[in-house]
């Protein structure tokens, strides 16, 4: 049973692992909550789930600060939907951000997107002192996804239902104009959140386009050991549409490894 779920650690693709990781402690925590609910103790619970959602004042987050990672990872147990729609937004968008980046990339636009989201949320919640709420879901992080995506291909169609084809670029404002709304309806926290995550994104999406190289910066733990045939399809298919002179260091790289095993 070890050997499997080192085995999937080490052979999933990110998008999977993201989606896999989301989805897994939302079912564990149903489970847990489900039980709990029924044996009388759900408020312990509760208690000790906010102890991995980010918390809205600074002395909390001094007694959680693992909830800076974990928070954006886990999901209110009673919004399934909430769920729901930030994977299916995480798999669209994934999808078309591994047409153009390797797969290292993929974690820096969704850590990227959480980080802005928790500057957003606390410069909101730390200037309504003090906040009482807790910060829970991944939405941050896919906005840094889909909004990198957006920079990098901004005039990429794709087709909504009862709207046609549709740019990206056009989507992401229709995107931010939305979560004003949610700003007005009183949700100020969680749109600024969103808001911060999509900042990032922008941002991150912008230096892809300038050339910088994130993949050497990344540790070895969310690497893949091996140089797979899909990654080595995508850096020929980058040389026959824009040239060597296209390639960043680490495809260089990777496309050496993979002659000296031909």
């Amino acid at each position: 049973m070890v050997s499997s779920y080192k085995r999937f650690f080490e052979t999933a693709s990110p998008l999977t692992l993201l989606i896999g990781i989301n989805a897994g402690l939302y079912a564990v925590a149903v489970l847990v909550g489900f039980i709990t609910y029924l044996s009388g103790t759900f408020p312990l619970f509760e208690h000790i789930y906010h102890k991995l959602a980010l918390p809205g004042t600074p002395q909390l987050l001094l007694k959680q600060p693992w909830s800076l990672l974990t928070h954006m990872f886990l999901h209110d147990i009673k919004s399934f939907w909430h769920l729901f729609f930030n994977m299916l937004w995480l798999f669209w968008m994934g999808k078309l951000f591994l047409t153009t980046q390797p797969a290292s990339h993929l974690y820096w636009a969704y850590g990227l997107g959480g980080l802005g989201g928790i500057i957003g949320y606390l410069t909101y919640a730390w200037s309504h002192y003090p906040y009482p709420s807790y910060a829970l879901g991944a939405s941050a992080a896919v906005n840094g996804v889909f909004f990198a995506t957006v920079m990098l291909m901004p005039h990429f169609q794709v087709y909504l239902l009862f709207l046609g084809p549709i740019a990206l670029r056009w989507l992401g404002l229709i995107w931010v104009f939305l979560d004003m709304i949610l700003t007005l309806s009183g949700n100020e926290a969680s749109a600024i959140a969103h808001l911060g995550g999509t900042a990032a994104g922008i941002l991150f999406g912008y230096l892809l386009r300038q050339g910088v190289d994130f993949s050497s910066f990344w540790s070895e733990l969310f690497q893949r050991r091996e140089v797979t045939p899909e990654e080595i399809d995508r850096i020929l298919e980058k040389i026959h549409q824009k040239g060597m002179k296209s390639l960043t260091r680490r495809e260089r790289e990777l496309l050496r490894r993979a002659a000296e095993r031909l």
